[in-house]
């Protein structure tokens, strides 16, 4: 506890040393002056709480320094002590308490009288200081509470009635608090039968002493509703509660809601555009793709082998765009995966030269693949992808350069903790870029310029589609360019090594050289005359019993009347579509038989709608022979063994 302060004042120092000495105490602090003046000083600075004056003083008695303590705010509540030899008389001491002492010392002093009134004196101004602090204290809180802007109530909590409140709540709910005084606080509620104030006053969950927080509606001015959120806290059996004005966060929640729903909506519209785009764009490509197997597989003559070559090649481009526009979907909603395996990028850049050399050749470019020596043998990174950006890369490269030479390159730059640092970069000696055209390179959909789309064609996706990659990869893909002088674009990854080799990709085989199915018995429902032409090709080839219908509806009729060794069903068909179709056979004919789902989406939902209905597997069209042929042996096995 702090010290209390004790002044002393006496024309004599003689005097000041004796009442030292009789007061000389750990809990005090002693002050002490001859002068009267000095004494006003000390009081002014100092939190004096009693004070032993001499009556008798040259220039200033105790009389008038007492007088002119008690007629200042600051220094009223002082406890005066005058300590005298004059006289005992009453109307000498009448004149002392009424300049404000309170008690009377006198001369000589006793010590004994002296401790026991100076200590009496000390409780009793300790007493009123506290007193003092806490009515400030209590003053403080009430400028508050009148000025808060919430609403602060003190509630009774068996009734719930409301026995104070402050003057924000005309504010808020339009009502005056002299009006609210002594209703129940249930009576202002929208919906008091279900609402959470009153659940907390029926279970009376306050009682643990932890803050309750609620939110309710509350009629507010002209009766609109209006959110507050209560805060509600239990004490000297009352209940003190604060209620917060919320509507303009719930305004912005329900915002954010409605948003939300538009946002789904868009989403749902945009994945019925994709997947009906994706579907009306891969069935007719699957028949072109597919004619363009069936032709190679017959008698042709070195033009002819020609045209066949081209042909897949378009439509391979078009597949490529196709699956662009999807990828740049499934990355932007965050559905879009990077998978690492062991991949040898020597073997890796091998097959994009290959595969590009063609277009090379055309315009008599040099097409080279530079790669360090010091690569490692196999690395962890998704080598499907890291595939597709350089592919764009070499592609874009080879379109925009006229003369000279393309290099794709791979470069060890250096060791670090997390594995090896290598610099993947395309250069060519094409057309370049400007700075201002550089700007647009990476935009979705957008190339260099309008000229360059009708000079050279293309959509703009493959720089939009590699960006996207390669960050999702972990680094940024990253360009220089002059005007007329060539590009290089380029990107660095930190690939760990794998621990096991890269698996080589085995040469495809002719549809026709596939090993067959003897025996075995499938069902088809496909609705494009293309498509089920191909297919029909494709599966007597493999000399299976096949049985061709239109729809899910002649499936399901076939299903009544026959037992298969695998149902093939298109998922997109007139009447009844291969969703419904595998459903009604799993759930109604209580057929086992192997489903497998031909989709013209790639889209995921359609793969878990189809696993959903009771198909075993999916195959997105357009599809190469072997991949079927691959699926169906699967099934089959499977069915075999059950």
């Amino acid at each position: 506890m702090e010290n209390t302060k004790i002044l002393l004042l006496d024309d004599r120092e003689e005097n000041l040393i004796s009442l030292k000495a009789i007061l000389s105490r750990d809990d005090i602090e002693i002050y002490s002056t001859t002068s009267a003046n000095e004494a006003l000083r000390i009081v002014w600075e100092n939190e004096i709480a009693v004070a032993l004056v001499d009556v008798q003083m040259p220039g200033m008695d105790g009389f008038e320094f007492a007088e002119t303590l008690l007629s200042n705010p600051k220094t009223k509540e002082i406890l005066i002590v005058f300590v005298t030899a004059i006289s005992k008389e009453t109307t000498y001491a009448v004149r002392g308490l009424k300049t404000g002492a309170i008690d009377y010392l006198y001369k000589p002093l006793d010590p004994y009288i002296t401790n026991a009134k100076v200590d009496s004196l000390i409780r009793l101004a300790r007493s009123q200081k506290e007193i003092r602090d806490k009515n400030k204290l209590l003053e403080n809180y009430a400028t508050i509470i009148l000025n808060s802007p919430d609403i602060i109530a003190t509630v009774e909590p068996e009734t719930g009635n409301i026995i104070s409140v402050n003057p924000s709540v005309e504010k808020i709910l339009g009502a005056t608090p002299n009006h609210l005084v002594g209703t129940t606080i249930l009576d202002l509620l929208v919906d008091p039968v279900n609402s959470s104030l009153r659940e907390v006053l029926v279970k009376k969950s306050y009682i643990g002493g932890e803050t309750n927080v609620v939110e309710d509606r509350f009629f507010g001015r002209l009766r609109q509703p209006v959110w507050l959120e209560l805060r509600i806290m239990y004490k000297n059996r009352l209940l003190f509660v604060n209620l917060h004005d919320v509507e303009k966060r719930k305004a912005h929640e329900r915002a954010l809601i409605d948003a939300q729903s538009q946002a789904e909506k868009a989403r749902k519209v945009k994945e019925a555009f994709l997947a009906n785009m994706s579907h009306e764009i891969r069935t007719p490509l699957n028949g072109i793709i597919g004619l363009g197997n069936l032709l190679s597989a017959t008698q042709l003559d070195p033009s002819q082998r020609d045209l066949i070559d081209m042909l897949r090649q378009s439509s391979g481009s078009l597949l490529n765009i196709l699956n662009d526009i999807l990828d740049i979907s499934k990355i932007d909603e965050g559905k879009f995966s990077i998978i690492p395996t062991s991949t040898d990028l020597r073997v890796l850049g091998k097959g994009i030269i290959d595969l590009m050399r063609f277009k090379a050749d055309e315009k008599n470019l040099k097409l080279s693949l530079i790669k360090d020596d010091r690569l490692p043998e196999c690395v962890m990174v998704d080598g499907m992808r890291l595939n597709q950006i350089l592919l764009n890369l070499v592609g874009n490269a080879l379109k925009f350069t006229q003369t000279g030479h393309v290099n794709c390159k791979m470069e060890l730059v250096s060791e670090t903790q997390m594995g090896h640092k290598i610099k993947f970069s395309v250069e060519d000696t094409g057309i370049g870029m400007s700075d201002e055209h550089l700007a647009n390179i990476f935009s979705e959909y957008g190339q260099a310029s309008e000229n360059i789309s009708h000079q050279y064609g293309g959509t703009g996706l493959g720089l939009t589609i590699s960006q996207k990659l390669v960050r999702l990869m972990g680094s940024e893909l990253e360009v220089n360019s002059r005007s007329n002088e060539g590009s290089q674009f380029f990107f660095t990854l930190i690939l760990p090594d794998a621990n096991e080799k890269s698996i080589e990709i085995k040469p495809s085989i002719a549809f026709q050289d596939l090993p067959p199915f003897t025996g075995k018995t499938v069902l088809v429902a496909e609705d494009n005359p293309i498509n089920a032409l191909l297919l029909k090709k494709y599966l007597k080839t493999w000399l299976l019993d096949t049985t061709m219908v239109l729809n899910g509806k002649e499936a399901v009729d076939a299903l009544r009347e026959r037992i298969f060794d695998l149902i093939i069903l298109d998922t997109r068909m007139p009447e009844m579509d291969g969703f419904q179709a595998a459903s009604f056979a799993r759930n109604q004919l209580m057929v086992k038989t192997p489903i497998l789902s031909l989709s013209a989406t790639v889209l995921p939902e359609e793969v878990q709608q189809a696993l959903e209905s009771g198909m075993n597997d999916t195959l997105s069209k357009p599809f190469e022979p072997e991949k079927l042929h691959k699926k169906i042996a699967i099934l089959l096995k499977e069915e075999d063994h059950n």
